[in-house]
């Protein structure tokens, strides 16, 4: 009988999904949807999210006449905690008992710990993930530390979130005259496609308004910097500082002591900012030459499968 592989990605912003042949390991089904992180939306809204995109998953096994699933990963940001666990596990089990999907093995975990441990085949190293949050993990063969990844609302510094918040304040000091001029408001008013200062405060209390959306204001930065924009170089240029401090502790906290050592980039606020990771990859060489930097060349649900995959080859 043909055996299943099922990946949720579920992030801030977006969750994806992945049905995979266990065998050949090849992905037959793909799809996306909003973000899943209840924290952010709530639990009955992720319970939602969840359940619809799983019966789409539903109706293509059952046109490969097979509704078994061997092992089914869901890494889920918003655990951080084993409360938060707890809560993403019933919300998990609930979108699935609604449906006729049969899993054999399910692995709940938070997102950023699961693409680490896909990222690094098992193996010791360190993954910053800046994407509308910030958070980064490190593994040294046998354990699994974390730093960062507190939330919006005090922390996830150098996150896509933070960058669009620092973007905003400099549009308000500009047109105060409190702070420099920035190309960074034309970007901003076309976006949002308001006219003045007074629409950009009041579109931060209406009911469109998302973290999302106001994240997604950070991939402004790249071009204004390659315009010479002042306030966007800064900008910049304290998120890559706020990202060193975050990778730093997590180093701190797994106990590195200067050997080779991997250290993966992932998230758009990093991938998408190339004068952000330049800056970051410099100030880490500098502290820490035998750290090799880089960037993830896959999307996060290609390095959750490879987690799956290892997990399924174990049984």
């Amino acid at each position: 009988m043909m055996e299943w592989l099922l990946i949720i990605d579920g992030g801030a912003t977006k969750t994806a999904c992945a049905v995979v042949h266990a065998e050949s390991g090849e992905i037959k089904y793909t799809n996306s949807t909003s973000g899943s992180n209840y924290q952010a939306i709530g639990v009955e809204s992720a319970t939602k999210i969840l359940q619809a995109l799983l019966a789409k998953v539903q109706d293509f096994l059952q046109k490969q006449d097979c509704l078994n699933i061997a092992v089914a990963t869901f890494a889920m940001a918003g655990i951080d905690s084993p409360k938060d666990h707890e809560i993403v596990s019933a919300i998990v089990h609930s979108a699935v008992s609604a449906l006729q999907l049969k899993i054999d093995t399910l692995i709940i975990e938070n997102d950023a710990q699961a693409t680490l441990l896909g990222v690094t085949a098992g193996q010791a190293g360190a993954l910053l993930i800046a994407g509308t949050g910030a958070i980064a993990y490190a593994f040294d063969g046998t354990q699994v530390v974390r730093a960062g990844g507190w939330g919006h609302r005090a922390g996830d510094e150098g996150s896509g979130y933070w960058l669009g918040q620092e973007i905003i304040r400099a549009i308000f000091r500009m047109e105060d005259g409190r702070g420099e001029p920035t190309i960074l408001k034309n970007a901003v008013y076309d976006y949002l496609q308001i006219q003045d200062v007074t629409e950009l405060a009041a579109w931060l209390f209406h009911p469109s308004y998302t973290n999302a959306k106001l994240a997604k204001m950070g991939a402004f930065l790249a071009d204004a910097v390659t315009k010479k924009d002042s306030c966007a170089i800064q900008i910049s240029m304290r998120a890559a500082h706020e990202l060193v401090l975050l990778a730093r502790a997590v180093l701190k906290k797994v106990d590195y002591r200067g050997g080779t050592f991997s250290l993966y980039c992932n998230g758009g606020a990093i991938k998408h900012n190339p004068f952000i990771f330049k800056t970051f990859s410099q100030e880490m060489k500098s502290m820490y030459p035998r750290i090799e930097v880089s960037l993830c060349e896959h999307q996060p649900i290609y390095y959750l499968m490879d987690r799956t995959k290892r997990a399924y080859d174990s049984l």
